[in-house]
């Protein structure tokens, strides 16, 4: 890809490729690059598409999904159509946009929008040879020990954790990503309305975990104390609470974030400590 940082970056001499997907939904992007990762412990390769939006709607906000043509987050990948590449079909994928920002006084031909279409691209065994793929792209998964069900299309928290649902302070929730290690799915820190996990992931019995819908949710919590009535539900890691008092840990949500910026997760719904000592 060119270096979008020029006084005049242009994409319409550039190479477009389409993206077909589902409900005939089409993405167009320019001066495209394809990105393949090394196998996982599993075998796994996966790879990616980036490129500029050619056909884009969407204000480029974290609150707009960009829903025009297509939303961020899990689609349904029919085939693709780059010039040189045998095509990619019927693939579980998912989609991140990204606005850099235009960079005054630089003139751009087009939006300015960046579009990753993330794939798992084949698996293969210890000598390179194709291994059946039954993992990638299943909702439900069973916990073989406690027989717990979990919906991987729903996000998660830590047992025990509060979920932080003022818009205007988002947090960090758990999301299946796709990605699996030893028969079990991953969940990786997602913040707030973003689409593209913020840190690695974490294996789901490796921990508790409840449901964000059925987490208790920080305003309710908040306007509880705040009110003076009676304790909330207890909290792991809670000190002693009386009626109308505030209990042992902080109910302090996390500073909202600056605009544009992208927070990373050290653990799975806990905010990274910086060297200024604050979080983001």
């Amino acid at each position: 890809m060119k270096n979008w940082n020029t006084p005049d970056h242009r994409i319409a001499d550039t190479e477009h490729g389409t993206l077909h997907f589902t409900d005939g939904v089409q993405l167009v992007i320019a001066d495209w690059k394809v990105t393949e990762n090394a196998p996982d412990t599993d075998g796994r390769v996966y790879a990616s598409v980036r490129g500029w939006l050619a056909n884009s709607g969407g204000t480029g906000s974290t609150d707009d999904p960009y829903t025009e043509p297509l939303e961020a987050g899990r689609a349904r990948l029919l085939r693709t159509a780059l010039r040189g590449r045998p095509p990619v079909e019927d693939r579980d994928v998912h989609l991140d946009y990204y606005e850099p920002g235009q960079p005054s006084p630089n003139i751009w031909d087009h939006r300015g929008l960046l579009v990753t279409v993330s794939w798992m691209d084949r698996r293969i065994d210890a000598h390179g040879q194709p291994v059946p793929e039954d993992e990638i792209g299943r909702t439900q998964w069973t916990h073989p020990t406690t027989g717990q069900v979990f919906d991987l299309t729903q996000a998660y928290l830590p047992a025990g954790e509060y979920y932080y649902d003022e818009p205007e302070r988002p947090h960090f929730t758990c999301q299946h990503y796709d990605r699996w290690s030893g028969g079990v799915p991953l969940l990786h820190p997602f913040y707030g309305r973003h689409k593209a996990p913020s840190g690695s992931g974490k294996r789901i019995t490796d921990g508790e975990w409840v449901r964000v819908a059925d987490a208790p949710k920080f305003s309710e919590q908040l306007a509880a104390l705040n009110a003076g009535g009676a304790c909330p539900p207890p909290r792991r890691g809670d000190g002693p609470c009386r009626p109308g008092s505030r209990p042992g840990r902080s109910l302090v949500p996390p500073r909202p974030a600056q605009a544009g910026h992208r927070p990373r997760a050290d653990r799975p719904g806990f905010p990274t400590r910086t060297r200024s000592g604050g979080t983001s």
